[in-house]
């Protein structure tokens, strides 16, 4: 790796494919070590494009080319201020931060970075700093909007993308959470489903009324006690047994923001929107922490918007 880096744009588009389950590809590659080593499919993609644009930045180098085990203190802070300068936020940089330095673990493990190289990688600190959240809350408005959307559609895939959505945006699911449902996950004596999350951490998520009696009448709708929840919907509306992936969520709910006349809506926003609505009905964020699934209570913190609202109400009467 180069001891000067060059100037290149961070976003530039990279690779975005998964990385690779040969363990004979990621043999000798750090990168593609430490990858193998994260527990989604999520954080495999979002982590793979973050080293990706970082080989690039190191001399136009791609993921397997990179000579990830030469990686020093200085290069990793090339980075970090390169992306700085760029205007990236500070969680952007502290995730590519971390990836880097699971990157050199992982070429210490394998002998071949010396332990003093992996130390000085791995004692560099946070970039400190924040910024306002971004996406939109949705409303009453737009919530059903969208789901009307999906409700005038007749076939099969507008009464599944119809359950989806309610159950988006009335539990914060993330979408990789919400395309493992399988049926027999759900507990229809306590209107639960039983979620594996991030870290491998398993939780309850309970449905409201309504949410729940959507998700069984189209159960019905399957026919079936088994398998996923959410299967793809074939053309002429033949279900299928094999689910939806994430990425299939992102487009239905482009597809359906479309139909529904609303320009900004991605699926994070329908998390954002249930965490900020149970705060502001007073719920304690303990308890939202849990619903989230989230390790680090700070992380929910940030969905609070209260403060804000009541400045800006408050300035409103100035």
């Amino acid at each position: 790796m180069a001891d000067s880096l060059a100037m290149i744009p961070y976003n530039v588009t990279g690779d975005l494919s998964e990385a690779s389950n040969s363990l004979t590809e990621a043999k000798g590659n750090p990168a593609l070590s430490y990858l193998m080593g994260l527990g989604s499919r999520r954080s495999r993609v979002t982590m793979r494009s973050h080293l990706q644009q970082v080989a690039y930045l190191s001399g136009g180098h791609d993921i397997k080319s990179c000579p990830w085990h030469l990686i020093r203190r200085e290069h990793v802070r090339s980075v970090v201020e390169m992306m700085s300068e760029l205007g990236k936020a500070p969680s952007t940089i502290n995730t590519v931060l971390s990836a880097m330095k699971g990157v050199a673990r992982e070429a210490w493990v394998a002998g071949r970075m010396d332990s003093e190289s992996h130390h000085q990688i791995s004692d560099l600190k946070s970039v400190r700093g924040s910024r306002l959240p971004k996406g939109v809350h949705l409303d009453d408005v737009a919530i059903q909007a969208l789901c009307s959307a999906c409700e005038t559609d007749e076939t099969p895939k507008g009464e599944r993308d119809a359950v989806l959505l309610h159950l988006l945006v009335n539990t914060g699911l993330r979408r990789s959470e919400s395309v493992s449902i399988d049926i027999e996950m759900i507990d229809r004596g306590r209107q639960s489903i039983r979620i594996v999350g991030k870290g491998n951490k398993e939780r309850l998520v309970f449905l409201p009324n309504e949410t729940f009696l959507k998700v069984m009448a189209w159960q019905s709708r399957l026919g079936r006690d088994v398998g996923p929840l959410f299967p793809r919907v074939r053309r002429h509306g033949v279900i299928t047994d094999l689910r939806i992936t994430d990425q299939a969520v992102y487009f239905i709910i482009k597809e359906r923001a479309v139909q529904a006349g609303i320009k900004k809506c991605a699926p994070h926003d329908f998390r954002r929107t249930f965490a900020t609505n149970m705060l502001d009905r007073g719920v304690d964020v303990l308890t939202v922490q849990y619903a989230l699934g989230h390790t680090n209570l700070v992380t929910t913190q940030r969905y609070d918007r209260s403060a804000e609202r009541r400045l800006e109400e408050a300035m409103k009467r100035i």
